[in-house]
């Protein structure tokens, strides 16, 4: 099936100019409190399956005055920082959202929602072909609202919100973004993805869409609906100690069940995209092919990312991932480190403000992946579980 075959939302939501010149909201940086229905989304907000990729700063003007967030130290209960408030009162501003229409009914008669209080998969509309990803996009909180640089589905059920999120994280939909040559994702578009992978795929693929998404208690409600006591038999394709058991999870949200070291979100990205491509009919060599051919970027910062011991990048060619890891400068000094062996490191504030002199501690010998290799393996792996 696809997306125009199930209960959606589509919508842009609110527009950027007009939002402020009608009175809905107004330009302020700063944290908005969720419970009360201030956030507002920005496309610089969230990436691939991760929805807390970046914050504003607190004066916020250019489109380099954010932050990357750290999985590893953000509080259960963090949120970035807006740059758009509502100045309506609460309830007039969730009337604008009554009116939405979320399909038919048994008779044929439209049934609308409080689209607000959905959880939505966020989507950046401009997308940029020449970059690490063209096809940007995560599961955004309830009771929030964005601007319309973003466009984003909401669900009745939660199960094809997790679903259209899995799928459109993998480079496989991205890759039917490039070769269609679009560079604005309007509802159209999006109306055709397919959802609703066989029952089979999706233990594999809504486990590890939840472990990515899921990064504060904001969404247990989510984790908890989606939940299915499988999860708990899931395996990684390859054995690393970085990369936190399946069977530890439980149903109930707590801070240390999402993946928040950089090693296990990648791993479970790399897994993702096999299951996808697995469920869409393709073939191993299919994949291999798409990733060689059409994301040259990315080829680029997976052959220059190096993990520690631990999980975290202690170094990166990634201009998407400023302020983590060391400086180029500093990496040659340490990239030969031996097992034992620790590197401190001061953030600088010039290039994070949110962690401005906080020191992080690297743990050598430090790795890089092979993202072929990576996919193999997982094939193999899955091809056992699914069967070919």
């Amino acid at each position: 099936t696809h997306v125009r075959d199930r209960q959606s939302i589509i919508t842009m939501s609110i527009n950027e100019t007009h939002g402020v010149d009608d009175g809905i909201m107004k330009r302020k940086t700063l944290v908005p409190d969720v419970d009360k229905y201030e956030m507002i989304y920005s496309g610089p907000h969230f990436h691939v399956a991760n929805p807390y990729y970046k914050t504003p700063r607190e004066q916020c003007i250019l489109n380099s005055d954010y932050d990357n967030i750290s999985f590893t130290e953000m509080t259960e209960d963090y949120v970035p920082r807006s740059n758009y408030q509502p100045v309506m009162p609460l309830s007039e501003y969730k009337k604008l959202f009554k009116g939405f229409q979320c399909g038919q009914d048994s008779d044929g008669k439209p049934i609308y929602e409080d689209w607000l209080d959905y959880y939505k998969v966020g989507f950046r509309r401009m997308m940029g072909p020449t970059s690490e990803r063209t096809l940007i996009c995560a599961v955004l909180l309830r009771k929030t609202a964005h601007i319309n640089t973003v466009i984003s589905a909401a669900y009745r059920s939660r199960y094809d919100c997790v679903d259209m999120a899995a799928l459109c994280s993998s480079i496989i939909l991205d890759f039917y973004i490039k070769t269609v040559g679009a560079v604005d994702l309007f509802p159209s578009r999006m109306a055709s993805f397919p959802l609703g992978v066989a029952p089979k795929y999706q233990s594999a693929l809504y486990s590890r869409t939840l472990l990515l998404n899921c990064l504060t208690k904001h969404y247990a409600d989510l984790w908890s609906d989606c939940w299915r006591e499988e999860y708990k038999q899931e395996t990684w394709s390859i054995s690393n100690k970085r990369l936190k058991p399946f069977d530890q999870l439980h149903e109930d949200w707590a801070w240390d069940i999402p993946l928040r070291n950089y090693f296990e979100r990648r791993q479970a990205l790399v897994e993702i995209d096999v299951i996808a491509a697995m469920a869409l009919g393709l073939s191993l060599e299919d994949l291999e092919m798409i990733y060689t051919i059409q994301f040259p970027v990315l080829q680029q910062n997976e052959n220059d990312t190096w993990y520690d011991q631990k999980g975290n990048i202690v170094f990166t060619c990634s201009k998407g991932l400023t302020g983590v890891g060391v400086d180029r400068p500093v990496w040659n000094t340490i990239r030969d480190q031996q097992q034992g062996e620790t590197y401190v490191h001061t953030i600088d504030p010039k290039k994070s403000e949110l962690y401005a002199n906080k020191q992080v501690t690297y743990y050598a010998p430090y790795t890089r992946q092979d993202r072929i290799e990576d996919y193999r393996r997982a094939w193999a792996h899955f091809e056992k579980i699914f069967g070919k």
